[in-house]
């Protein structure tokens, strides 16, 4: 839906589509008055609109700047960082003042400047120029190297829900109050704004192929999965642990876009992140369910962090595993001569060149990482 939108009728209108289904989705949860009706509107209209002026935002932030690109767009996920700070506390106040219903209005209209925002990006020429795909075009995932990275987005999407839905009430239940419990959702915010800045001002050096930041994920998802019993002790602690989980998810979400281009390039981009945005809504459905009953099994919540640790950790894994593959691809002389920054899916036939054997062996090491997940 969201390609479909993208393709036909541009960023611009997407963006102020999803600002209104999401508008609407929390006013009509306001006077609903069965739970089914408050998955349909507070969940699924609210999803459904949210996931429409997501990726377009990114899309048109690719398509406006050919340069310093990777800071561009490290300013515009670094507000995903700065709402994490700040509307915590902001709901908790409007809960004590208006209750749950006038908080659903109230944030409604908050949404509503999302089409604000979609009127400001004006179109570019390039979008009348852009040759559209089917709407169930599969192209990219013939790239096994972008599957790869499918593969862990949806590992990092459920270790990453888990935390997020569950970090207050595993904090509550060590004896923190309700009010820390909540601070320390927005000292993961302030974490994640902190590092998307770092990388905006580092710029094309902080690219995915760097060496250091290949390896900083899987150091973050091992001190993550490995001492956050030692750091829930104290209070001190926990927001150490947010601080440094804040840290890996901005990190993360600042570099999705830019290695879907550098994989499909950049007529693909809309495609590419639908595919990632896709991955990210599985990941997010099934940890919510799939932890809560393992919470209920074990009546301990430590179990639910144990399980989140576990998924950061793979998803690191196994982008090391595919950076450093291509990585290797990279230096050897025969594709140096090659013209690499070229998009690896070209029309809607899938080129000749997946089938020699660069594709072939990504393909092998792609079939042997999902073999062992």
């Amino acid at each position: 839906m969201l390609r479909f939108v993208t393709s036909y009728w541009g960023c611009r209108v997407s963006v102020m589509l999803g600002g209104l289904i999401a508008a609407a989705g929390l006013s009509l949860g306001m006077v609903v008055t069965e739970l089914y009706q408050v998955y349909l509107t507070y969940g699924v209209l609210t999803g459904i609109g949210f996931g429409l002026a997501c990726s377009p935002s990114i899309v048109a932030v690719e398509k406006s700047f050919s340069r310093g690109r990777v800071s561009a767009l490290s300013v515009v996920v670094g507000g995903v960082g700065a709402g994490i700070i700040t509307f915590p506390v902001i709901i908790r106040y409007l809960l004590e003042e208006f209750a749950w219903r006038g908080t659903l209005l109230i944030l409604a209209g908050i949404v509503l400047n999302l089409c604000v925002c979609g009127a400001l990006m004006k179109p570019s020429p390039e979008d009348k120029e852009v040759r559209l795909l089917p709407l169930m075009s599969c192209l990219p995932l013939r790239h096994p190297l972008f599957l790869g990275l499918c593969i862990a987005n949806l590992f990092w999407s459920f270790g990453s829900t888990v935390i997020y839905m569950f970090l207050p009430s595993y904090a509550m239940s060590t004896d923190t109050s309700f009010e820390s419990a909540i601070f320390l959702v927005s000292c993961v915010g302030m974490a994640s704004f902190t590092s998307r800045m770092i990388f905006a001002f580092m710029g094309h050096d902080s690219t995915l192929d760097s060496i250091t930041s290949i390896i900083f994920p899987i150091g973050i998802g091992i001190v993550v999965t490995g001492i956050f019993p030692l750091l829930f002790k104290d209070f001190a602690g926990q927001i150490g642990y947010t601080l440094l989980f804040g840290f890996y998810t901005g990190f993360w979400t600042t570099f999705l876009s830019q290695v879907s281009r550098e994989l499909l390039g950049p007529e693909y981009i809309a495609l590419g992140n639908g595919y990632l945005m896709f991955m990210i809504a599985i990941g997010s459905l099934m940890a919510g369910p799939a932890t809560a009953m393992l919470v209920q099994e074990e009546d301990d919540f430590k179990y639910a962090f144990y399980l989140a640790g576990a998924c950061l950790l793979w998803s690191s894994v196994i982008m090391v595993l595919f950076k450093f593959k291509k990585c290797i691809v990279i230096d050897k002389p025969e594709v140096k001569s090659q013209e690499t920054k070229q998009p690896l899916i070209e029309g809607e036939v899938v080129p000749e060149k997946e089938k020699n054997s660069q594709w072939y062996d990504d393909g092998i090491f792609v079939e042997a990482v999902i073999t062992s997940v």
